[in-house]
């Protein structure tokens, strides 16, 4: 089993629960946090709820980069790893952080 961490982080003024651990296969090392504050009525930051997810790269071969628009701002993120090790590491990371951010959106579904 391993070891599961609570924090906070703040979003645009809103506190947001999350859970951290870390992955690791092989030789490869994760660090992934995760969290949301559910849904709140509302589809922006005036209103709507917030959520969080963080990686960070211990060891292993990863590659994370900005998507920038056609403005040059930064629209979105490439992660890329390589390796066996890396796959198991990067699925099991993307997994709690679903896992997490599920348990914490109040079960509604639409």
């Amino acid at each position: 089993m391993y070891a599961i961490d609570e924090g906070l982080q703040k979003i645009n003024g809103e506190m947001v629960e999350t859970f951290h651990r870390e992955v690791i296969d092989g030789n490869t090392n994760l660090e992934v946090e995760a969290g949301t504050t559910g849904y709140k009525g509302g589809c922006c930051r005036n209103a709507g709820g917030r959520t969080y997810l963080s990686l960070l790269c211990l060891s292993g071969d990863f590659f994370f980069g900005p998507i920038k628009d056609d403005d040059g701002n930064i629209a979105g993120v490439t992660i890329a790893c390589c390796g066996d090790e890396g796959l198991n590491a990067i699925m099991k990371a993307l997994e709690f952080a679903h896992e997490a951010i599920d348990d914490q959106r109040c079960d509604v579904d639409d």
